[in-house]
């Protein structure tokens, strides 16, 4: 089992600014992070289509996707795990009743019960993402692996109903739901597992809620300037903000990459 340095990056708030993009120095940090044989992982709510891009742009070629429902490992998908239709069937007739938005990920796309929802439209301005196409049944012809519940609060209720799933707020428009027991951290392990990588030299960087238990999972973890409190209160470090070179300054704090050398004290 090789030990290697892991670094887990969460994506909105963390790898991507709030322009949606990728910092220059983020792109750069990361090149030098792969020279000193670290190995970069996305770990992220989005689905995979949304980050080809993104991978294509950092030369990361790994992600844990969907909050740890889909791997890909160096662009091969080796994990999958589909939300049960029937769930889901019970989740949109709850929903539909309360005229609640929902937001469906397969691997390829990302349909809505809705795409005149005020919070929809919020959140893909949010994100930077179009919106998606109306089909408020497709988890009967296509796997899904994670639903979005696009509520400003409540997120107890469907909870409680729904003990079957996990639901974690995303933003301060939806909350994110997928099979219980699954998380980022589940994700993580399952690929430590699957490619014979070492948890002893594991890393992790984010900024919302849903990187707690990634938080909990890693030897070292790195909250980013623009995170929530109580993630910055769980991380080993903090650094700036995603839009403040906070990535490039947290693989400096963990000593993954060295410190410029216009920027090194004389």
């Amino acid at each position: 089992m090789t030990k290697r340095p892991v670094v887990f990056f969460d994506l909105d708030g963390t790898l991507l600014t709030s322009e949606n993009k990728v910092a220059e120095s983020s792109i750069k940090a990361i090149e030098k992070l792969i020279e000193n044989d670290g190995i970069p992982v996305l770990a992220t709510g989005r689905p995979a289509f949304e980050t080809k891009k993104i991978r294509a742009e950092t030369g990361i070629g790994s992600a844990v996707l969907m909050n740890g429902q889909f791997i890909v490992h160096e662009g091969d998908v080796i994990y999958r795990n589909r939300i049960n239709p029937v769930q889901l069937k019970k989740l949109g007739d709850y929903a539909a009743e309360r005229n609640v938005t929902l937001c469906f990920h397969t691997a390829e796309q990302i349909y809505t019960t809705n795409d005149q929802s005020e919070l929809l439209k919020k959140d893909c301005a949010h994100c930077g993402r179009k919106m998606p196409i109306v089909d408020d049944d497709v988890y009967m012809n296509k796997p899904v692996y994670q639903v979005e519940i696009f509520i400003e609060e409540g997120e107890k209720e469907y909870e409680e109903k729904f003990p079957e799933l996990h639901i974690v707020r995303n933003s301060p428009y939806n909350c994110d739901v997928f099979s219980k027991g699954v998380s980022k951290a589940t994700g993580i392990k399952k690929f430590l597992e699957l490619t014979g990588l070492s948890k002893e030299n594991t890393y992790a960087f984010g900024d919302g809620l849903n990187d707690l238990e990634m938080f909990e999972f890693v030897k070292t973890s790195v909250a980013m300037g623009n995170s929530v409190e109580e993630l910055k209160e769980a991380a080993t470090h903090v650094t700036k903000s995603a839009d403040d070179g906070g990535v490039a300054e947290g693989l400096e704090l963990c000593g993954l990459i060295d410190q410029p050398e216009n920027e090194k004290a004389e």
